[in-house]
């Protein structure tokens, strides 16, 4: 209360009036006092200015006392309102404005509360925005980044700190230049902030461009560039970053595979044709070349055959729709099965396959066609690849709690430089002997998709001469969502 400005304000006015109202009550009452006291009872006028002085003052203390109460009555519930209106200006509106009295001062405190309840409300909700844009931007893919016409960053967000390998931003201090280094990105932002002061009619121009980034690591990227009105006098441009590196390579590959699948298709077909046009065309072909012939367009028509099989299989495997049924399986027997009509191929090659697999095998949770397919596609290419009197094994264990599949063979082996790419579709370390054996370059593919589906793993070891082996670690029960 002391301290209220308000109060003093009323309580020193209102003292000083009162000091001069009674100065003057006194002086006139000591005046009239004397003339009654001129006579005989002179001796008297002393006493009688002393107690009149006393009456004065003791009515100065009293009526004190009573205009301190009564401003102070009066100043309370303002003092309180201001305060109440301080802590609004905080933004602490926890606090109500309490008055006790009617009237004007009543109507004041409760407009107090309602603005301060208003402003709880607006501030609640905008801090809620707030909150539900830092945990959008926070976990968009997209990297975004948002500049001022002066080209200073005034949003950026975790993924695009992460895409250009910042590790601390500076809003509203840093500049776009300073913190991505790419010429590109910094012109044509300059040339929008220029673009955009020049429009009319307030349109406002956009680009859409692809750059390339090499720092933190080589990426392509789709930028898209379009200014923005921040507030009512503030403009910038705002950038949206899209990684497109993934993409693209699927492009290429869906292109190099199409042009692959045609240039497959085609070799087989053109053979197939020219025999047969030679064969109409010369009537009178012996009974021995009508057979060459004919069993060459059986080859290639076989070929034809394998290479439709195996694309619509590599297909089917990469659908997404793709549901793969599992159900426990005695990998014993089936394995057994697999071998025995491989031990009739090898043996009109001279070759020798073996098989390690001890009787106790447990049971496997798998697809029983995939898995066969999987053992086929690599006994395959290890009975083609390994000339005759070669040797082949076939070794399965358990290791841990998964099941390892190892297929090993003494045939021509891979060089080193090929090991990375021998799942790719149609990839050959030898084309034309490839063709010749009859391989449609897409086996070790289907392998690699295969195991994919069965959260397995695939490893290759080889030397040129000196053989390969494939290594294959399937877990024996599979996580639920892949069933």
């Amino acid at each position: 209360m002391l301290k209220n400005k308000s109060f003093w304000k009323l309580f020193i006015p209102f003292t000083s009036l009162l000091c001069l109202s009674l100065t003057i009550t006194g002086y006139f009452a000591s005046t009239i006092i004397k003339g009654h006291h001129a006579g005989p009872l002179a001796g008297n006028q002393a006493s009688d200015i002393k107690s009149l002085v006393v009456y004065i003052l003791f009515a100065f203390v009293i009526t004190g006392i009573i205009g301190f109460i009564v401003i102070k009555i009066n100043t309370s519930p303002l003092l309180n309102i201001t305060q109440t209106a301080k802590n609004f200006a905080r933004g602490n509106f926890t606090g109500k404005v309490e008055v006790a009295c009617s009237g004007e001062m009543r109507d004041l405190a409760d407009a107090i509360n309602t603005m301060g309840a208003e402003l709880q409300a607006r501030t609640q909700i905008i801090l809620d925005d707030k909150n539900k844009l830092d945990a959008i931007m926070s976990n968009m893919r997209e990297a975004v980044v948002t500049t001022d016409y002066q080209e200073r960053i005034i949003l950026i967000n975790n993924s695009a700190q992460a895409m250009f390998g910042l590790s601390k931003v500076e809003i509203n201090k840093d500049y776009l230049w300073e913190k991505i280094r790419n010429e590109k990105v910094c012109r044509l932002v300059r040339e929008l902030i220029m673009s955009s002061g020049k429009a009319e009619n307030g349109s406002r121009p956009e680009k859409v461009v692809e750059i390339e980034i090499l720092s933190p690591g080589k990426k392509l990227l789709q930028m898209h560039l379009s200014p923005i009105q921040i507030d009512k006098v503030t403009y910038g441009i705002l950038l949206v970053f899209h990684d497109i590196t993934e993409l693209r390579k699927l492009e290429n590959a869906r292109r190099e595979f199409v042009a692959n699948v045609s240039h497959e298709l085609r070799t087989p077909i053109a053979t197939i044709k020219g025999y047969v046009e030679t064969l109409l065309e010369n009537k009178e072909t012996s009974e021995e070349t009508l057979r060459e012939f004919l069993g060459i367009i059986m080859k290639h028509t076989q070929r034809l055959d394998n290479l439709i099989e195996d694309i619509l299989q590599l297909s089917k495997l990469d659908s997404s729709d793709l549901k793969m049924e599992l159900h426990e399986l005695e990998l014993y027997g089936c394995i057994e099965n697999i071998f025995s009509h491989y031990k009739e191929h090898c043996v009109k090659k001279d070759q020798t396959i073996e098989l390690d697999m001890p009787p106790s095998l447990p049971a496997m949770e798998t697809n029983e066609y995939l898995l066969r397919q999987l053992l086929t596609n690599l006994l395959d290419n290890a009975i083609k690849y390994t000339p005759n009197g070669g040797r082949i094994r076939l070794k399965v264990e358990t290791v841990d709690n998964t099941i390892r599949f190892e297929i090993s063979d003494t045939g021509i082996g891979i060089a080193q430089e090929h090991l990375s790419r021998i799942f790719e579709r149609f990839y050959r370390v030898d084309p034309s002997r490839s063709r010749e054996m009859g391989g449609t370059g897409l086996g070790l593919s289907i392998v690699k998709h295969i195991v994919n589906l069965h959260h397995g793993v695939v490893k290759v070891d080889s030397n040129v001469g000196a053989g390969s082996k494939f290594i294959i670690t399937i877990p024996r029960h599979q996580p639920r969502y892949a069933a």
